[in-house]
């Protein structure tokens, strides 16, 4: 089958990488001659401190912080090097994985795109031959052919939209890199890099996710596909053919919503949130808001009863004083 899903993948994929390498050399140009002059002043400052017996820690350690340096000015001042130790590794390890898993469930599939491909086609498929039996005046067939379609495009659609968010956000994120690894340089900016490297396994652990999901899912639906194309070919296609394929779609779109939270939990990061998860942050953001509200507005009456009971204890005073005189003195008389 033409894996469609694959070659548009591809094309993505050579534009995101066109993208990060411009960047990074845009932005590591700007950074490289600042880090050499850290590094030399580094050498510089240590290597004094050692041949003068003034130096605070250890050898061992002054070796360790050399090397750290001279780490960050390998990886930030060169896109060769970069690509070859992170950017290669962090965009095709999910790829692999998921090839690893379709391959090792014996279908047939080898590649995670291919099978997504090759639901689409059975869908279309599957509708092609129940519009076939449709006509002027017996419109269910074609209705069918078009829920089956709906629910195959809405299950790749959505593996391929998170597919293209993570590889998107994840190509911003490496053709920043050079700022980012350069703030691993100071104590006071190394949280920032931190950071950086959290959303980067983020958005490299989310491609892994959809493609090991989409593996297992395509190697549960090949016994149906298989079924479908058989009874498609001699145009007996039923209804309950497609009982399963139609399941497996839903359980498949409401997986792949779920990825994110369970990328988040490993890297323990915050995303950008998708769908449900988005609505839920949203919803629970409001109600945040309007408990605080109220909850201002009760201090604030009760801070108020408090400054008029003392106001009206503070004027009473005085009169009970003045009272209890003149009532003293009545009587003394």
């Amino acid at each position: 089958m033409d894996n469609f899903i694959g070659e548009l993948l591809q094309r993505i994929d050579a534009s995101g990488e066109n993208f990060s390498e411009h960047a990074f050399d845009a932005l590591s140009r700007d950074i490289e001659p600042l880090l050499r002059l850290l590094f030399v002043l580094v050498v510089l400052f240590y290597g004094a401190q050692l041949v003068l017996g003034t130096a605070k820690v250890s050898a061992a350690e002054v070796v360790g912080r050399i090397v750290r340096v001279m780490l960050i000015l390998v990886l930030a001042s060169t896109w060769s090097n970069f690509q070859a130790l992170v950017y290669g590794w962090i965009t095709k390890v999910p790829e692999a994985a998921g090839r690893a898993i379709l391959a090792a469930s014996g279908t047939g599939v080898t590649e995670p795109s291919n099978g997504l491909s090759e639901i689409w086609q059975t869908a279309n498929v599957a509708a092609s031959t129940f519009s076939e039996q449709a006509g002027y005046f017996s419109v269910l067939p074609a209705l069918i052919g078009m829920i089956i379609m709906a629910f195959a495009g809405l299950f790749v659609s959505v593996a391929l939209g998170i597919l293209v968010l993570a590889k998107v956000i994840l190509w911003v994120l490496l053709g920043t890199a050079p700022v980012f690894i350069a703030c691993m340089f100071f104590d006071v900016t190394r949280h920032y890099a931190i950071g950086w490297l959290n959303q980067s396994l983020l958005y490299a652990l989310i491609p892994l996710f959809v493609y090991v999901i989409a593996a297992f899912l395509i190697a549960a639906m090949a016994p149906e596909l298989t079924k479908i194309n058989q009874s498609s070919g001699t145009r007996e296609l039923t209804l309950s053919d497609l009982g399963a394929f139609v399941m497996l779609c839903l359980a498949g779109s409401f997986v792949l919503f779920q990825i994110q939270s369970l990328a988040q939990g490993i890297v323990g990061g915050l995303a950008m949130p998708i769908g449900q998860r988005s609505r839920a942050l949203t919803a629970s953001g409001v109600l945040a808001g309007r408990v605080a509200i109220a909850s201002s507005a009760r201090q604030m009456q009760a801070a108020t009863h408090r400054v008029q009971a003392r106001l009206h204890s503070t004027q009473t005073l005085p009169r009970e004083a003045m009272q209890r005189a003149i009532t003293a003195n009545g009587q003394t008389r």
